[in-house]
C-alpha cells in the first residue's frame, strides 16, 4: 500500500498576522516563531502554509490548539533542502512522522559516546527518547523535508511552569534509551498486544488486528515507542463499508489520515451534532469529552495514525487497551474506615 501522504512544503509567502487570533483560525506568534492553526480540522498537511522559526533555522506550523487542546502538543517543521536543524534536548516525550522528503537523524543519549544515526524517509514514524539529544539533516539536496511532531510538552510546561525544566534538564532516561545498538531495528512484543518498536517504517503498510469490539471492519495496531509513558500510538484500519462505534477517550488525540477517506460525527452532551468530511492527508483532533463515530466513505479503506496524550489515564490507574470508551474508573467505597483493632491489640499486649 502506498502513502499519499507524501507531498512538499508550501512555497507560499509569509503570513502578515504577528499577534493574537483574529477570528480566522489561522494567526503567526511572534514569541513562539509559529503559525498557529485553529479550528478542528486542519486539511492537506503536507501543502500546509508554514512560517519562519529562526531559532530552529526552519518554518513551522503548530497544531497545539486544534480543538482547544491543551496538553498534546503537534507541530510541522521544515529541514531545508541539504540542510539541518539545530540540535537539542528537551524533556518531552516526541514522536514524528515524517510527511515529506528524506534525511536523517542523529542521537546520543551520553555525551561521551557516538552518536547513532538514524535513516528516514516519508510514511516513517520515528522516535525521540525523553531527553535525549538528537539533531536532524535533510538528505535531498534540492527539496525540503516535513516532520509532524507529537510531544507532550504543554503537558510539562503547565506543570512545572519552567521552559528550563523542560530544555535544560540534566536527568538522562536510561532506562528508555541507552545508546543500545538495536535500538532501531528492534521489533518485539510488548504489554497489552502492543509492538515494541522505535522506528516504524512506511507505517501505513503496517499489519493491523481485527477488533470486532471497535466497531465494523476495524483492524488496529498498538505500538510501544521510545519508553513513552503518556504519548500513545496506534494504526486504525476501516474496511469498505466500516466504521468506528461512537466513543470517547480520556485523552487528547490526533488523526492523522494516512490513506482513504471518510468522516467524523461528533455528538455533544447537550445534542449538538456535526459532521465533519476528511481524506488522506488531512489532520484532525476530535475535541476532548465529546463522542465521536468515524466511517469510511467511497471505495479504498480508510487508514489512520492516532496519537493520544494519555495522561489522565496513566493517573487514574487505567492500563492497557481496554476500551475505546473513556470512562472514569468505579470508586464507590466498600470500606467505610479501615479497622484497626488488631493492631492495637497488638501493641497492648
Amino acid at each position: 500500500m502506498t502513502d499519499p501522504l507524501n507531498g512538499t512544503a508550501a512555497d507560499g509567502a509569509e503570513p502578515g498576522s504577528t499577534g493574537a487570533p483574529d477570528g480566522r483560525g489561522l494567526y503567526y506568534d511572534e514569541a513562539r516563531q509559529f503559525l498557529m492553526a485553529e479550528g478542528v480540522i486542519a486539511r492537506g498537511i503536507p501543502t500546509f502554509p508554514l512560517a519562519a522559526r529562526p531559532k530552529r533555522n526552519s518554518r513551522a506550523a503548530a497544531f497545539d490548539a486544534l480543538s482547544g487542546n491543551t496538553t498534546l502538543g503537534i507541530h510541522m517543521s521544515e529541514v531545508p533542502p541539504g540542510g539541518e536543524k539545530q540540535g537539542h534536548r528537551h524533556l518531552d516525550e516526541a514522536t514524528f512522522y515524517i510527511v515529506a522528503g528524506r534525511g536523517w537523524s542523529e542521537l546520543r543519549q551520553s555525551d561521551d559516546l557516538p552518536d547513532q544515526r538514524v535513516d528516514w524517509q516519508a510514511g516513517d514514524v520515528v522516535v525521540i527518547p525523553s531527553n535525549a539529544w538528537h539533531k536532524h539533516y535533510n538528505a535531498d539536496p534540492d527539496r525540503p523535508a516535513l516532520q509532524l511532531a507529537f510531544k507532550n510538552t504543554r503537558l510539562l510546561r503547565k506543570l512545572f511552569h519552567s521552559r528550563d525544566f523542560v530544555y535544560q534538564n540534566d536527568f538522562r532516561f536510561h532506562d528508555r534509551y541507552d545508546d543500545d545498538a538495536d535500538y532501531w531495528t528492534r521489533r518485539e512484543p510488548g504489554n497489552y498486544g502492543k509492538l515494541r518498536i522505535n522506528l516504524i517504517s512506511n507505517v501505513v503498510a503496517e499489519p493491523v488486528t481485527p477488533d470486532p469490539s471497535a466497531g465494523e471492519g476495524v483492524g488496529i495496531a498498538w505500538f510501544s515507542m521510545g519508553g513513552h509513558r503518556t504519548i500513545d500510538h496506534a494504526l486504525v484500519e476501516i474496511g469498505v463499508g466500516g466504521h468506528v462505534r461512537e466513543h470517547q477517550h480520556l485523552a487528547e488525540e490526533a488523526i492523522l489520515i494516512l490513506a482513504g477517506s471518510g468522516r467524523t460525527e461528533l455528538r455533544a452532551a447537550d445534542g449538538r451534532e456535526i459532521a465533519i468530511d476528511w481524506t488522506a492527508g488531512d489532520l484532525l483532533a476530535p475535541p476532548f469529552g465529546v463522542r465521536r463515530k468515524h466511517v469510511q466513505q467511497g471505495d479504498v479503506p480508510v487508514r489512520y495514525l492516532r496519537i493520544q496524550n494519555n495522561f489522565i489515564e496513566r493517573a487514574l490507574g487505567i492500563k492497557g487497551n481496554v476500551s475505546l470508551d473513556g470512562a472514569l474508573p468505579e470508586r464507590w467505597p466498600s470500606i467505610i474506615e479501615s479497622d484497626r483493632s488488631a493492631f492495637e491489640s497488638a501493641d497492648a499486649g
